[in-house]
């Protein structure tokens, strides 16, 4: 048997995984809380962390963002679950989030944002600065949060941030018990 030659052994994988690669579609399903909280996530939407034990449990997106590309700043999203004790505990729960949020550094409350169910501001990190959504649901004794942000580069493109927030908000509106 004739034996292969390091970069032909090395095509010949990286042909053998584009190959897989291109019959297998985009993971666009998603669940947490043993299947008691469930969302669709846009295809170009790249899971990068799954935390599916424990609470909270939460899974983070990677976003590609041609406005962030060639820079160390990146465009993401995370569905966070918290099981809470009773539905009466939901409120305190986001508004000890939103909390979280108003402590970071930079932070300014987005005045554009019109919708009451939204909760729209501005953080810093490091020197950019980024727009950051989250909306928040009930399902059952579950809240779930989902937190989209971007930075605000000067080359952002206006049609990919329509695109970016209402990918957005179909994440929110596919959340099912």
């Amino acid at each position: 048997m004739k034996s292969l030659s390091i970069p032909t052994l090395a095509a010949t994988l990286a042909l053998a995984t584009s190959a897989l690669c291109a019959q297998t579609s985009p993971q666009t399903d998603y669940s947490l809380n043993d299947g008691k909280v469930n969302f669709k996530a846009p295809s170009p939407w790249n899971s990068v962390m799954e935390k599916k034990e424990g609470n909270p449990q939460a899974i983070a997106f990677f976003i590609p963002d041609p406005g962030a590309q060639g820079s160390e700043d990146s465009t993401t999203a995370t569905v966070k679950t918290r099981q809470l004790a009773d539905a009466s505990a939901f409120a305190a729960t986001i508004q000890e989030e939103f909390e979280r949020a108003r402590s970071q550094s930079g932070f300014e409350i987005d005045p554009a944002n019109k919708d009451a169910g939204v909760r729209q501001y501005f953080v810093t990190r490091g020197k950019t600065r980024y727009r950051v959504r989250d909306v928040a649901r009930l399902v059952g004794n579950i809240a779930v949060e989902v937190r989209c942000q971007r930075p605000l580069p000067a080359a952002a493109q206006a049609a990919w941030t329509a695109q970016f927030d209402a990918d957005c908000e179909r994440v929110v509106a596919s959340i099912t018990p």
